[in-house]
């Protein structure tokens, strides 16, 4: 068996490899690296560092008869790079950037053109061959975003094109109970998984503000956790739970964490976002949740059950960071308080009929 790269979702790369005590070694110290048992693949980030790093470790092991400048795609870089220069200098988040950058390599290789020589009909192409693929609203909005970043003009010229941001989907978020969170934490033994998804719940935090927590952003004393540079390089505080600050404190006498709340494999890093993601698909299996729930489920649940409780929209959307009330009036729409008082009209006959 040859070494196998490719595509992986969630903006990542897949590596498949036969068994080696060493280059396993070699894979484990590239950063951001995932282990998929189902699939028997490894993932890492969609960078090109990830995939140099990956690369050096193939040749190194014998897997790959070329080295890592070889094998970089046939096209320039230098647009690439200048759009990364140009992201990074707008201050964008690592993720979007990442993001980005994936559209711009994907819009380049599709067409076979740098930027230089790209025009708006490759990009209303590369948008169908996407839609033809399933992408969402949301990821070909994305797309076009980042090609107007990429392409200066390009905004101006797709209006001759006819070419409008699709609809976003307007899917209701994924709520659970009460009693389905208590049975996702009460089916995860493990203090230190526990302990993290009782923080994203309780907290009402999104997993990757989870996963880059300090232990000093945490105020005991005020109750109080401060979120730093969360969605839209924002900072806001949040909830901290009376009866999570007890569990809290056997996580941290148990694992001795040092900056980061949730320590990597590598005590020097934060956890991986997809670690809690794996840890919480877990949980939900055990518990035999049904539901299409991910880790912002408890987000999502954290402000529903507030809703419930009759506390006011307002500090709701204080507490999750959002920039618009519109964004918080969704939860609305799934909390259960309205529909308490309306009676089901089969409810309201004399005979039992069912």
């Amino acid at each position: 068996m040859h070494a196998e790269i490719g595509p992986f979702p969630g903006g990542r790369i897949a590596l498949r490899v036969p068994y080696d005590k060493s280059l396993i070694a070699s894979i484990k110290r590239v950063r951001g690296w995932s282990w998929h048992p189902e699939q028997k693949l490894w993932s890492f980030p969609d960078r090109q560092e990830s995939l140099d790093a990956v690369l050096q470790a193939l040749c190194a092991a014998g897997q790959l008869n070329s080295t890592p400048e070889t094998l970089r795609p046939a096209l320039p870089a230098s647009d690439l790079d200048a759009f990364a220069a140009t992201l990074k200098a707008r201050k964008y988040s690592r993720k979007t950037v990442s993001q980005y950058l994936r559209c711009a390599r994907g819009l380049r290789e599709h067409s076979g053109r740098d930027a230089s020589t790209l025009e708006p009909g490759h990009v209303k192409d590369y948008l169908a061959h996407l839609a033809d693929r399933g992408a969402s609203a949301s990821a070909m909005n994305v797309a076009l975003s980042a090609f107007e970043l990429f392409l200066p003009g390009l905004k101006d010229a797709l209006r001759g094109h006819q070419l409008r941001r699709p609809s976003k989907d307007k899917a209701l978020p994924v709520v659970l109970s009460v009693a389905e969170v208590k049975a996702i934490l009460s089916a995860t033994t493990n203090l230190k998984h526990r302990t993290m998804l009782s923080l994203i719940y309780s907290a009402g935090l999104r997993v990757a503000e989870a996963a880059t927590l300090k232990i000093g952003d945490i105020d005991r004393h005020r109750r109080q956790i401060t979120v730093r540079r969360g969605k839209g390089r924002k900072d806001r505080v949040t909830l901290l739970s009376t009866s999570f600050v007890t569990l809290l404190d056997r996580y941290i006498a148990e694992y001795s964490p040092r900056e980061w709340l949730f320590e990597g494999q590598d005590p020097r890093g934060h956890i991986s976002v997809r670690s809690i993601q794996h840890v919480f698909g877990a949980a939900c299996a055990r518990a035999g949740i049904m539901k299409k729930a991910t880790v912002h489920s408890l987000r999502h649940s954290f402000a529903t059950h507030l809703l419930e409780q009759g506390t006011d929209i307002r500090y709701i959307q204080e507490l999750l960071g959002h920039k618009s009330p519109a964004t918080t009036m969704v939860y609305t729409h799934v909390s259960t308080v309205s529909f308490r008082n309306i009676v089901n009209p089969l409810d309201s006959f004399d005979d039992e009929v069912v």
